[in-house]
């Protein structure tokens, strides 16, 4: 599986020919219909107005889903930016690889939150101090979900930047080393715990088509 960042909250997952795309409302521009086989939404009220391609399916709520064999969990939490406060963090089953995608949650989750997420393999951290976790409530929460690769990314942009680059050194990364993608294996998962820094991915020419005007 590939992991690449394209900003903000959102990532593209690529497995076995499958493509997922979480939080599109983050892409540098508004896309229209949205790129992916599944497509995850943090925020519900991002969604109004998004629709998925001929082939995706739009999850933006908590619950239970299996699509192309893919078991998708969503734990509502504390987030910020939507309506009502109401995050929703993905968790998501690919080639034997467990990844957590958090959204913007922005608060410590609860015991009963920290169940249902469970203890992912991969934990995809988007971070801000205003619109994020904190340093501190980044470490906990990775600490508790005891993930073994962690990719910390700043929510607003060089904002955020210095906040990602402390919440490295607390765990003991390099802030500097910066990677364009993340390959994840079920053969490969280290046996400590890895912080990889993702650098943020120019969508390929022709994935991406700009929303049309609204009328």
């Amino acid at each position: 599986m590939d992991i690449s960042w394209l900003g903000g909250s959102c990532f593209r997952l690529h497995a076995s020919g499958l493509q997922i795309l979480t939080d599109p409302f983050d892409l540098p521009l508004p896309v229209s219909p949205l790129p992916g086989d599944i497509v995850t939404l943090s925020r519900r009220a991002a969604g109004e107005g998004l629709a998925g391609g001929r082939a995706a399916r739009v999850i933006d709520g908590p619950g239970e889903y299996e699509i192309r064999g893919v078991p998708i969990t969503g734990i509502a939490t504390s987030g910020s930016g939507a309506v009502g406060g109401r995050n929703v963090a993905y968790t998501m089953g690919l080639d034997g690889v467990t990844v957590c995608h958090l959204g913007r949650v922005d608060q410590p989750v609860t015991a009963s939150q920290l169940q249902e997420i469970g203890s992912p393999d991969v934990l995809l951290l988007p971070i801000g101090e205003h619109t994020g976790l904190s340093v501190t409530q980044a470490a906990q929460l990775t600490s508790q979900l005891e993930a073994r690769l962690l990719a910390p990314v700043p929510l607003r942009g060089e904002a955020d930047e210095a906040v990602v680059e402390r919440f490295c050194r607390e765990l003991g990364a390099d802030p500097a080393n910066f990677s364009p993608r993340l390959t994840v294996s079920t053969s490969g998962l280290p046996a400590q715990v890895q912080v990889v820094r993702l650098s943020p991915a120019v969508p390929p020419a022709g994935s991406l088509r700009p929303a049309a005007p609204s009328e």
